[in-house]
C-alpha cells in the first residue's frame, strides 16, 4: 500500500493496482485495523502512526483469496487468507472513487468505480 497524495495505491504485482480515492480501512481479527484517516495520527503513541508501514505489516505476506464489488454502491471489499479484508467505500454520486488496472495477455484492462456506484471497464 502506497501513498500518493491524494490517493493511496495497493499493488498486487506488477499486473494489478487498485488506486483509492475515497475512504478504506482494513479489518482484521474482527477489528478496525488501520483506516486511511489514520495515517500521520499520533493516538497518544510516541510517534504519529506511518501508514504505510501498518498497512505492509498486516498485508505483506497475505494472499488475495476474493474480491467482491457490491452492484448498488461500487464498493469494494479486498478478502485475504484468514480473518482480514480491505473495504473500499464509493461515496459519491458523481466522483469516481476507485480504480484498478489489470493485465490480461499483452491487453491492460482498467475497471473504475464511476459516481453512484456504476463500474466501466475501459482499455487501460
Amino acid at each position: 500500500m502506497e501513498r500518493e497524495p491524494p490517493f493511496w495505491r495497493a499493488n498486487f504485482g506488477d499486473q494489478f493496482t487498485i488506486a483509492f480515492r475515497v475512504p478504506w480501512r482494513i479489518v482484521a481479527n474482527g477489528r478496525i485495523a488501520f483506516g486511511d484517516e489514520d495515517d500521520g495520527q499520533q493516538f497518544g503513541l510516541p510517534a504519529p502512526l506511518d501508514g504505510e508501514e501498518r498497512a505492509a505489516s498486516m498485508l505483506s505476506e497475505l494472499v488475495v483469496q476474493n474480491l467482491h464489488v457490491d452492484e448498488e454502491t461500487g464498493d469494494l471489499r479486498i478478502e485475504f487468507g484468514g480473518s482480514t479484508r480491505i473495504d473500499v467505500f464509493n461515496q459519491s454520486c458523481g466522483y469516481e472513487g476507485w480504480d484498478a488496472y489489470y493485465t490480461v495477455g499483452s491487453a491492460r484492462w482498467g475497471v473504475i468505480a464511476m459516481g453512484g456506484g456504476e463500474l466501466a471497464v475501459v482499455p487501460g
